[in-house]
């Protein structure tokens, strides 16, 4: 063998070393933010750009999110929001392809809106999509090269095979976070379960204690729930507790948490909250039932409702003192009227049909 061929074998095994120590880096994050950092800082050691960025696409509306930018004034861009297919960054993330502009006064796809945010100067770009199995995620863009030369077609698949990387870990993240949603959801309703109101409140126990913080917990019990399970079918129940949910998240609070406890109940947990303000919780809850009890198309249903608020000193105790609060509820109110829901159950189900 060759002096020749040995140094082409050897210029291969570092190239291979190098591949390799940047998918491991990027691979082995723990965290999504860990991963994107670990990326940032390999394109900056690498190609050594002016500024450098990494956009993350909304699946839905296909809009780009400055999520990390580095660089000279880029922390003016994060947080910064580029409409679909916007831009040359909007060109790669719909077209999924990468791009080498030497000079973006002469393109049509450059628009000047990002500099006019940061008073930057941009004169050439590359770009490239984070994509896997055809699906863009992102895209990574590199603005300037430091010495003022161009960025090369090789320094273009350099930067792709990073992004290939980035964007099969940037999808093992999304996966996990799918499959972490999946497993603290109720699937019916589409509030959180009683395996995450556990988890949450044995947190929001401990932050009452520890920063002295008022916790409320509001109880709901469908009244009357077996009956209309056994009457009309588990359709029509179904109906109700899907219904029930959509009215407790539309009345708590961006800081309430609402969860479906087992069977008909219901919790909404409300940290940092007296009893006072937990109260109007309550009541906007009524009144908005009674509301929609009085359309036509649904079914009219009642709720017992069990409050309870305490302080350091009695927060261990909150969801016993909730229960009875519902009970004496019950007892108050007769626990609702089953006969004035048949007036409108068949109705309702021949429409939800």
């Amino acid at each position: 063998m060759s002096d020749r061929d040995n140094d082409k074998n050897i210029d291969d095994l570092v190239k291979l070393s190098f591949f390799t120590d940047i998918g491991v880096a990027i691979t082995s994050a723990r965290t999504m933010r860990e991963m994107l950092d670990r990326v940032m800082e390999k394109i900056g050691t690498i190609f050594v750009p002016l500024n450098w960025s990494l956009l993350l696409r909304n699946s839905k509306t296909g809009e780009l999110t400055f999520k990390i930018a580095v660089g000279e004034r880029a922390d003016k861009l994060v947080g910064v929001k580029i409409p679909r297919g916007t831009g040359i960054v909007g060109w790669i993330a719909e077209n999924g392809k990468s791009l080498i502009i030497e000079d973006v006064s002469k393109d049509e796809r450059f628009i000047g809106n990002v500099d006019n945010i940061t008073g930057f100067s941009t004169e050439s770009i590359i770009g490239v999509p984070l994509k896997v199995n055809g699906k863009v995620f992102g895209v990574v863009e590199l603005i300037n090269k430091l010495n003022g030369e161009c960025f090369s077609a090789y320094e273009l698949k350099l930067l792709q095979t990073i992004a290939d990387f980035a964007a099969v870990a940037l999808e093992k993240f999304y996966y996990l976070k799918a499959i972490k949603k999946v497993a603290s959801m109720d699937s019916l309703t589409e509030v959180f379960n009683r395996r995450s109101f556990d988890k949450i409140l044995i947190k929001e126990i401990e932050r009452c204690k520890r920063y002295n913080h008022p916790l409320a917990v509001l109880m709901i019990d469908i009244d009357y729930f077996k009956q209309v399970n056994d009457k009309y079918g588990h359709p029509a129940g179904d109906i109700v507790l899907k219904k029930t949910a959509e009215l407790l998240t539309k009345n708590s609070r961006m800081t309430d948490s609402v969860y479906r406890y087992g069977g008909d109940e219901f919790v909404v947990l409300m940290p940092d909250t007296s009893v006072e303000d937990a109260e109007i919780v309550r009541e906007r809850i009524k009144n908005d039932r009674d509301v929609i009890n009085n359309q036509e198309d649904i079914i009219p249903v009642t709720y017992s409702m069990g409050l309870h608020s305490a302080g350091p000193d009695g927060v261990d105790d909150i969801l016993s003192y909730s229960d009875i609060d519902l009970y004496r509820q019950k007892d108050i109110r007769g626990n609702g009227n089953f006969e004035n829901m048949n007036a409108h159950v068949e109705e309702f189900l021949d429409e939800e049909e």
